[in-house]
C-alpha cells in the first residue's frame, strides 16, 4: 500500500532508502569529525551553547567510538598517542554504506521499481 502510494507520487523507494543511508553516513561522519576537533580541547567549553553542542556530539559518537577504543590501543609515537578509533569508525561506516547501497540497488530496486 505505502509503496504504491509513494510510486503514484513519483517517489522511488530505492532512491529514498539510498538517500537516507547516504545522509545518515554524512551526518555520522560530521559528528565524528566534530568529536576529533573537540578532543583537541580537553576542557568543557565555557558557553552554555558550546556545552550543549559538545554534549550532543559526545552522546552520538561515544556509542560508536567506545567499543573500538576498548579493543584498539592508542598508537604511541614518542611522547604522545594517536587515537585510531575515529579512523576505524569512519572506515567501518564507509564500508557499511557501500554494502547497504549495493543491497538497495541489487535487491530492493528490482522489486520496488
Amino acid at each position: 500500500m505505502t509503496v504504491a502510494l509513494l510510486q503514484q507520487f513519483g517517489f522511488s523507494v530505492a532512491n529514498l532508502l539510498a538517500g537516507a543511508v547516504t545522509y545518515t553516513y554524512y551526518i555520522l561522519f560530521a559528528f565524528i569529525i566534530a568529536s576529533i576537533l573537540f578532543s583537541w580541547f580537553p576542557g568543557y567549553p565555557s558557553s552554555s551553547f558550546m556545552q550543549a553542542i559538545y554534549d550532543a556530539v559526545r552522546a552520538v559518537t561515544n556509542p560508536i567510538l567506545w567499543p573500538i577504543r576498548s579493543r584498539v590501543p592508542m598508537l604511541q609515537l614518542g611522547g604522545f598517542g594517536i587515537d585510531l578509533s575515529p579512523i576505524i569508525a569512519i572506515l567501518g561506516l564507509s564500508i557499511a554504506r557501500t554494502l547497504l547501497l549495493i543491497i538497495i540497488d541489487n535487491f530492493i530496486r528490482p522489486v520496488t521499481g
